[in-house]
């Protein structure tokens, strides 16, 4: 977190204070000469003008919409357009609450913007290493005497805030505080719970930050901090909710299991491009991120011998290779990259091309998917198999085109009569506006199949 007192402290600015809180945080600076701002703006800005024309409605009105958009702060530019900062306009913004400084005529805005830049870098980076000491001291809490509540009161101090953990009705079963939890979190829970073991939920406010974790089937985590806790420290929500999930079934953990959860969340935040603070929270517990590295998804009957989170593993080329070779589920594998580009989508591309044929695809970037950009592929394919919303109806096209057209083996594989299976493609080419005899529309049709079934699996 940056205060406005952070720029304020910075001499090569000169910057004076006229009036408001110095405390303020300040999350971005914005440049405006509207009269109204506001459209462009997200809450947190200290907005930079020299007051080119005075606002047609006035100062004071100008302050009420920067004030009602969450704005931190003005910082006026004297010396063009007026001497002094005006006195209206200092007025109407002591009134309601809005800071405002003083910017020389020799500072220019970017300076003040390259300056907060320079401060939210350093924040970001201590965030980043208070997030690896806090999975640490996660890993070690847990493999401690009760564990579950050491996690809590870990968690809780990360965030400078409380911890609970509820059951799917939001009753809760451990706390770190004796307030009751936050009506949004219940609200939030209301909306997420469905969705599996990944789900998480977080509400951003003025006045705290709200995060829900799923632990486990029928567990949650809920934290609740400040407005301004680092996107790095809310990382480790997710190690602390897995934690909590395994000391449910194992009251007393060993540390081979605390390594692989930390492990697990080292993983995840490789995949969303976080490698720094995924090589401290792997460090933590000792284990070292592989660099070069290969993206794996998986499938089978055993997790492979790799950092591995969800159906995704991470490993050397030498060592995927040497995995692969005891393989007896599916497995789709990317190619050799740096960790810091290391991605899921390659190896989710090539694991939706395995079939029990060929168990195991590596991407080399010659097939049509690899080259394709993988969001906009995805919008293709749900936009494709509109109307093919019948789940029966979808199975029978895909095992129908898995079997290159041929209707008997196709029938004896779904266990339908011949005709009943004629009918369903029917239904299905009516639906889709395709004829699945025709190659080029049983080529699209099929690439739209493999790739939402590999995004929904």
């Amino acid at each position: 977190m940056v205060l406005l007192a952070d720029l304020l402290s910075t001499a090569s600015l000169d910057l004076r204070l006229v009036g408001g809180d110095p405390d303020v945080p300040v999350r971005w600076v914005a440049t405006s000469e509207l009269d109204d701002p506001t459209p462009f703006l997200e809450g947190g800005e200290l907005l930079l003008t020299t007051g080119l024309r005075v606002p047609r409605d006035g100062w004071a009105r100008w302050v009420g919409r920067l004030t009602g958009a969450g704005a931190a702060g003005v910082g006026f530019g004297v010396g063009l357009s007026h001497r002094t900062v005006p006195r209206t306009l200092v007025t109407a913004a002591s009134a309601a609450g809005l800071a405002v400084v003083e910017v020389p005529v020799p500072t220019p805005f970017i300076a003040v913007s390259r300056r907060l830049a320079d401060l939210l870098r350093r924040s970001e980076n201590e965030a980043e290493a208070a997030a690896a000491r806090a999975g640490r001291d996660l890993a070690a809490a847990a493999a401690g005497p009760d564990g579950a509540r050491a996690v809590l009161q870990r968690t809780a101090r990360a965030v400078h805030g409380s911890a609970w953990l509820l059951d799917a009705a939001g009753t809760v079963l451990a706390a770190t505080s004796s307030q009751a939890p936050p009506a949004a979190a219940l609200e939030g829970l209301h909306r997420v719970r469905g969705q599996g073991a990944r789900a998480a939920w977080t509400e951003v406010t003025a006045t705290g930050t709200v995060t829900l974790r799923a632990s486990g089937a029928t567990r949650w985590l809920l934290v609740a901090g400040g407005p301004d806790v680092p996107r790095a420290v809310q990382g480790t929500v997710g190690t602390a909710a897995a934690l909590l999930d395994l000391l449910t079934a194992h009251p007393v953990l060993d540390t081979e299991a605390v390594t692989r959860v930390v492990t697990s969340g080292a993983v995840d935040l490789v995949l969303t491009g976080r490698v720094d603070l995924a090589r401290r929270l792997a460090g933590a517990v000792g284990v070292q991120l592989p660099d070069p590295v290969v993206v794996v998804r998986w499938s089978g009957a055993f997790a492979p011998d790799l950092p591995s989170s969800g159906q995704h593993a991470l490993g050397s080329p030498a060592a995927v290779a040497a995995a692969l070779q005891g393989w007896t589920g599916r497995a789709g594998t990317g190619r050799p990259v740096p960790l810091s580009d290391a991605s899921a989508r390659a190896a989710d591309a090539a694991w939706a091309r395995t079939s029990a044929r060929r168990p195991v695809v590596q991407a080399d970037g010659s097939s049509l998917p690899d080259q394709l950009d993988p969001a906009g592929l995805e919008a293709w394919a749900t936009g494709r198999l509109t109307g093919l919303s019948d789940a029966e109806l979808r199975r029978t096209v895909e095992v129908f085109l898995a079997h290159h057209g041929a209707r008997q083996p196709a029938a004896d594989a779904l266990g339908v009569h011949r005709n009943t299976l004629r009918q369903r493609l029917s239904r299905a080419e009516r639906l889709l506006g395709v004829s699945l005899e025709d190659p080029t529309d049983r080529a699209e049709v099929w690439l739209a199949l493999v790739t939402t079934r590999a995004h929904a699996e």
